[in-house]
């Protein structure tokens, strides 16, 4: 009678309904709509420029040990007033390049005469690696120069990128490339790899020659 009378619990693991955390979903959804926005920047391909525009807002990177000589060469045949103003961007660690980008825009000056030219500016990246930086150390700076990058580039918003091969570039690009990404600006990319590249790409074209499928870099040269 006793065990008649006890009461009886209902069974919780029947009435129990597991609901799906949404975490997973939206995580899910955002990978979707990454995946789709990178196949429409792919597909969309080049931007085309309409005549007439306003002078090329134009980000230079420059390097040492010969990058920036090769870059001044390449900046002597641009006409100045298409191409203004000059980011000059560099690494933290760079002592050389800031004193012949001085005498480059004077000389500039001096050939545009009359005509007035926006002001270059000078900016400054951290680098990626130095030279002889392990491999495993650089990961933690290649990091740091990536969001000093991020930082640089989408404060410029600049119309075109141009470099030619210092490890600096790479964090750049893809940062510009983050820019079109996102939907912010379209900004073109012109590589041109050094001059003493004969028989092979430098590491930063041959980086970027594999993420142009990306539209990472939309104009890649070599001079050989």
């Amino acid at each position: 009678l006793s065990a008649l009378s006890t009461p009886m619990l209902p069974s919780r693991a029947s009435s129990d309904v597991v609901s799906p955390s949404p975490i997973p979903l939206a995580l899910a959804l955002l990978a979707v709509l990454l995946a789709a926005r990178v196949a429409f920047v792919w597909r969309r391909g080049r931007s085309r420029r309409p005549a007439g525009d306003p002078p090329l807002r134009t980000l230079v990177v420059l390097g040492s040990g010969g990058h920036t000589a090769e870059m001044l060469v390449l900046l002597r045949a641009l006409p100045p007033e298409a191409y203004a103003p000059l980011l000059y961007t560099m690494a933290a660690s760079d002592t050389t390049s800031a004193a012949k980008v001085a005498a480059f825009d004077a000389e500039r000056a001096r050939r545009c005469g009359s005509k007035a030219l926006l002001p270059s500016e000078m900016l400054r990246v951290p680098r990626s690696r130095e030279v002889g930086q392990s491999y495993v150390t650089s990961v933690a700076t290649t990091l740091r120069a990536l969001i000093a990058s991020l930082l640089l580039v989408w404060r410029a918003r600049p119309d075109l990128l141009l470099c030619n091969g210092p490890g600096t570039c790479v964090p750049l690009c893809a940062a510009a490339w983050s820019l079109r990404l996102a939907g912010v600006k379209h900004v073109e990319v012109a590589f041109v790899e050094s001059f003493c590249r004969v028989e092979s790409l430098s590491l930063s074209g041959r980086i970027l020659m594999a993420a142009a499928r990306l539209g990472l870099c939309q104009h890649f040269l070599v001079q050989w």
